[in-house]
């Protein structure tokens, strides 16, 4: 540490000329002397060159804290801020490295000696953040203490309806520890948002019953719940009924209370009391600010998981209620995915098809093979009509083959689900057994005797399977005996397993297509054989070399195995029936990946209500005479019975909407257009129904073969409930962005008035110490709030405003991220930043202030989220058409659920960080909106292995405004602080 020392002491004089020189370009030195701007430096250097050579005494450190504090009180009667003081102490510091680039590397100090200099500068950079807000380390490591109590004491959740006494009185004990108060009681507003209601108290162990206040009224704990700052009543004995309403406060005199306000709501009041009379210093009341606003944090994130675990048990019931009326209504309930054939049933499946529900086949398939032959066409001609159509419903009566192979006669109806063009992509349904209804209208004996003609049929074609098998039209082939040799093989099956008609005869499997082996295709056959079960797979997954270059390709069949018995065919083996799916299946894997998970189960809950709740209508265009169902009645106010014409029904609509209705109508109907009827109209409310009731209504007009229309068919559904909740939604955004944008700009006014104020009063030389103190700590209360309020202002010019101004102009961005790695440095010395930047010059047109705001709040997020023996790595590099800046940090990756709206305003870290590092979560969010303002994009990856990294792409020319953003403006930007 020698060598420091001497080189300080050497090189003295160019030190403070160096830094008059830089220090002259602050903005806060304009117009002072030169001796102002130098102040006790030499004396300063002289002090620190000690300490580093001799070690630190009392009596040197005391020399140094006198030179310090000399100079921070000169900077304070000059109207200097806390910033401005530590900048110079920064300054200092990248300065005197500076000078040792031309030293020999042997007379360079080592890294005890820069150690040493950088612990000087911190300790000067501390004694700055005294002085001007009396606020000690002492006093921050408290708080940082009692902070990671309350954050390990915190409830996971509270029921909505639980008694929170239990696990919120140890939160409240805490704080009042935290403030060596007497003791504490909590207040929570009720679900109107007017009544507070005790819920935790330090002085029983329950809160006394009945009792409530008014956050509007006259009393204590009222003007507490409109009060932005924490209120003391100096007297709390004694006092007036009105004033003491909802207080349980015996033996407390003096009473300190701060509101809870998370998202700008009240959510309760905290009063704190003291046993004797006495005055509560601002460090007690910041204290409290602190402990309230983490306090709320808390129960707020433990209110919300309450309400989800409550909304996860409704949706669970609701689920349970769902499965047991299909239960009770003896219906099978069917799901099919009309994009990739795939459908699921469930409900009375046994009982009503002889299957178990895992026992029906996965593809729609499966259902189209058991319809009765005679209706089978029918049936799928019926269904794929209405898919590709305009209906929103299918229904038909066909015959359906049961497991035993008998025949069920079913209703079957389904509703279909499209996307915003028109195309099916969902069909649920329900099956109902009619089979007695139909047999009482049509005689029981014609079905039996149509059962024993079909039954003895099927044996007459079982003895003629082995003579047909050569000429069928699909792929079959039968494996003789246990070793599988391929017997029969029809020239179908030998294109799909790409061999010669020759080279699979008479052969074992295995040896005709030896590349399966391994596969498990060998103990398949051999459980058939044995088991005399019958294998059905769709998409069965097999390797096959089928190419001339003999590598291997995945294929899939459908593929039945179906044992032999020599009794019935003559035959000991097993029959194969198979065609290739490959295509299909490759098509659907694609969809799959792109399509994502989808909540099978409230999807099919809700499709199942949107058919419960959905009329029909079916209207004559010529006569105007219409068939209603029930439900459509009921939503549009018809009358429950009787002939309703649609003039008469008509009159039901809001008069403002009737006009665009009939306008809908008659161009669905116009001679040569597409028939499509969609309209959303208001109709006159049923009695004891809301005030106004929403209808959406899609129909088709059916043309005859003059082309008139003769027939108009639709459906409608009561999005009454959607349309609320869009306009109160929309209503609630819109005041929230306008109320962040006014209170910002009016709280500018006031604080700005009293940064002036201050920076007057500081200069008057008839302060003592203890005025000059607390106007210090004024300033720097206030200061804090402006910074807070320009990130705010920020959010609402990009929100509100168009975007974020920048003023672009020539830069050489490597200078740039060097200086502002630098700056940063000088805040963390603790902390290892790594640099890349690339050997030559890259220019182009940015804003310099908006690009170090960006790379701050980068780095200082890359700091705040990273161990602190990781390095924070940031690469600046050419890329095609502009430069990439990347900001890398280790640690733990963000969470899945966070990173999709990691740019979103709002969005705060991790609950239990350092309360110093907290913000009111719009860093990221004005980051990308400055990124987007320069014609760029940023993105993030985060995972366990490679860490996280931020990438900002920068074109090279000028500003090119994005979406929500502005290149030009009125207002020049800061960096963030």
């Amino acid at each position: 540490m020698k060598f420091i020392a001497d080189f300080i002491e050497a090189n003295l004089d160019v030190l403070v000329r160096r830094f008059a020189d830089a220090a002259r370009r602050l903005e806060s030195t304009q117009g002072l002397k030169a001796s102002e701007v130098i102040s006790t430096l030499p004396e300063y250097l002289h002090a620190v060159a000690a300490i580093c050579r001799d070690g630190a005494t009392p009596e040197r450190l005391e020399t140094r804290a006198r030179l310090e504090e000399a100079h921070i009180n000169l900077r304070l009667r000059v109207g200097a801020t806390q910033e401005d003081a530590t900048d110079e102490y920064t300054l200092l510091g990248r300065l005197i490295p500076q000078l040792w680039e031309d030293v020999q590397p042997e007379r360079r100090p080592g890294a005890p000696g820069l150690q040493c200099l950088f612990q000087q500068l911190e300790e000067a950079m501390d004694h700055v953040v005294v002085l001007f807000s009396g606020y000690s380390l002492e006093d921050r490591q408290r708080e940082k203490r009692f902070l990671r109590q309350l954050d390990a004491m915190a409830p996971r959740w509270l029921e909505p309806r639980a008694d929170p006494h239990g696990p919120l009185r140890p939160l409240v004990e805490l704080v009042v520890r935290a403030l060596e108060a007497a003791g504490a009681e909590l207040f929570l507003v009720d679900a109107g948002g007017r009544w507070m209601r005790p819920v935790a108290h330090t002085g029983h162990l329950v809160p006394p019953p009945g009792r409530s206040v008014d956050s509007q009224g006259p009393s204590f704990l009222g003007r507490v719940a409109r009060s932005e700052e924490p209120l003391v009543l100096a007297q709390g004995r004694g006092l007036e009924d009105s004033a003491r309403e909802g207080l349980h406060a015996p033996g407390w005199s003096t009473l300190l209370g701060l509101r809870l306000w998370p998202h700008g709501e009240l959510m309760g009041v905290l009063c704190v009391g003291f046993a004797e009379a006495r005055p509560v210093p601002p460090q007690t009341k910041r204290f409290l600010e602190t402990l309230v606003e983490y306090l709320s944090g808390i129960l707020d994130r433990a209110l919300l998981m309450g309400q989800l675990r409550e909304a996860n048990a409704r949706l669970e019931a609701s689920e349970t209620r769902y499965r047991l009326a299909s239960q009770a209504a003896a219906d099978t309930v069917w799901d099919w995915n009309l994009l990739t054939q795939e459908m699921t049933w469930s409900g009375e499946t046994r009982r009503l098809l002889g299957f178990a529900p895992d026992e029906t086949g996965p593809w729609a398939s499966w259902w189209v093979e058991r319809i009765h032959p005679e209706d089978r066409e029918r049936v799928a001609r019926g269904i794929h009509a209405a898919i590709q159509g305009t209906q929103a419903r299918w229904q038909d009566e066909y015959r359906f083959l049961n497991r035993q192979g008998d025949v069920v006669r079913v209703l079957d109806t389904g509703v279909i689900l499209r996307d915003a063009t028109g195309r099916g992509v969902r069909m649920v349904g329900a099956m109902q057994d009619v089979t007695s209804r139909w047999e009482a209208e049509n005689g029981h004996e014609q079905l039996l005797r149509e059962a024993r003609t079909a039954r003895v049929q099927a044996v007459t074609e079982l003895g003629q399977l082995h003579a047909l098998l050569r000429q069928a039209p699909v792929a079959l082939a039968i494996l003789r005996g246990p070793a599988h040799v391929v017997a029969l093989a029809n020239d179908r099956i030998c294109q799909l397993w790409g061999r010669p008609y020759e080279q699979v005869l008479e052969r074992p499997v295995l040896e005709a297509l030896p590349e399966v082996r391994g596969q498990g295709i060998r103990e398949l056959l051999d459980g058939v054989l044995k088991t005399g079960t019958p294998y059905v797979g769709h998409e069965l997954h097999v390797r096959l070399a089928r190419s001339a270059d003999g590598a291997l390709e995945d294929a899939y069949f459908n593929v039945v195995y179906q044992p032999l018995q020599p009794a019935e065919s003559g035959i000991d083996g097993i029959l194969v029936v198979a065609s290739e799916v490959t295509e299909a299946v490759r098509a659907r894997q694609k969809a799959e990946s792109l399509a994502g998970t989808l909540q099978a189960s409230e999807e099919r809950l809700r499709l199942a209500m949107d058919a419960a709740d959905m009329g029909s209508w079916d209207i004559e265009p010529a006569t105007g005479r219409a068939t209603w169902d029930a439900r459509f009645r009921a939503m549009l106010g018809l009358p429950a019975e009787g002939e309703v014409l649609l003039d008469e029904a008509m009159r039901f609509v809001f008069e403002e909407d009737r006009r665009q209705v009939e306008h809908a109508m008659a161009e669905a109907a116009r001679p040569g257009g597409s028939g499509e009827y969609a309209s959303e109209f208001r109709v006159r409310p049923p009695q004891g129904g809301p005030p106004v009731r929403w209808i959406s209504g899609r129909g088709h007009v059916h043309f005859g073969p003059d082309g008139r229309p003769v027939r108009f068919v639709g459906t409608g559904l009561d999005v009454t409930e959607h349309k609320l909740a869009e306009e109160a939604a929309s209503q609630r955004t819109e005041f929230e962005q306008y109320l962040v944008g006014i209170v910002s700009h009016d709280l500018r006014n006031p604080l700005s008035a009293i940064i002036l104020g201050t920076t007057s009063l500081l200069r008057r030389d008839d302060l003592n110490e203890r005025a000059t103190k607390a106007v210090l700590r004024i300033q720097a209360a206030a200061e804090r709030a402006v910074r807070m309020i320009r990130d705010l202002l920020d959010f609402t010019q990009a929100r509100l405003g168009g975007g974020l101004p920048v003023h672009c102009q020539d830069l050489e961005l490597g200078a740039l991220v060097r200086q502002v790695v630098e700056e940063v440095q000088m805040t963390v010395p603790e902390r290892v930043l790594q640099t890349s930047l690339p050997a030559t010059a890259l220019r182009g047109c940015w804003d310099p202030d908006r690009v170090t705001q960006v790379l701050t709040n980068l780095l200082g997020n890359a700091l705040k989220y990273s161990p602190e023996n990781t390095p924070v790595a940031v690469s600046l590099r050419e890329a095609p058409g502009g430069v990439l800046l990347e900001v890398h940090n280790a640690g733990a990756p963000i969470a899945p659920d966070v990173l999709p709206r990691i740019f979103q305003p709002m969005q705060r870290g991790a609950p239990g960080m350092d309360p110093a590092t907290r913000s009111v979560g719009l860093g990221l969010y004005i980051v990308r909106t400055i990124v987007q303002a320069h014609g760029g994009t940023i993105d993030v990856t985060s995972t366990h292995e490679a860490g996280t990294t931020f990438t900002v792409r920068l074109p090279h020319g000028d500003a090119k405004p994005a979406s929500g953003a502005r290149s030009h403006g009125t207002e020049q930007a800061r960096p963030a602080s």
